[in-house]
């Protein structure tokens, strides 16, 4: 008879206590400013990406472009992706944080009890 190794459960109570800590709802905050920031950025970013340029033509007309940088407009989207992968990781964060739970000490059952001890000493 082959013997069967068990494996363990995605949601154990083990790795589900490592992972609901309190100390995440901080972690969670620094991110939401981190994110802050990376928006600001972006802002920043596609601001010093747009250079307005006009031309005044013979007839009095004045004609307005705007030319884009592509580095700027790319270090904007970058920046934007950050703070939306920022975004997302401290919502995940918040929750961990918050669904903590108090660690309940186990008292093993009657029957577990009676089971464990030898039986001459029943």
């Amino acid at each position: 008879m082959t013997r069967r190794e068990k494996l363990p459960a995605v949601t154990d109570a083990a790795d589900s206590d490592r992972l609901h800590q309190p100390w995440r709802l901080a972690v969670a905050a620094v991110e939401a400013v981190l994110a802050l920031a990376a928006g600001w950025a972006a802002t920043w970013c596609w601001r010093a990406a747009v250079t307005p340029v006009t031309v005044h033509a013979d007839d009095g007309t004045e004609l307005v472009s705007h030319v884009y940088e592509g580095s700027w407009v790319g270090l904007a989207f970058a920046s934007a992706a950050v703070a939306g992968v920022l975004l997302v990781d401290g919502s995940r964060q918040t929750v961990l944080g918050v669904r903590t739970r108090r660690r309940r000490r186990r008292r093993p059952s009657r029957r577990a009890m009676t089971a464990d001890t030898p039986a001459d000493t029943r």
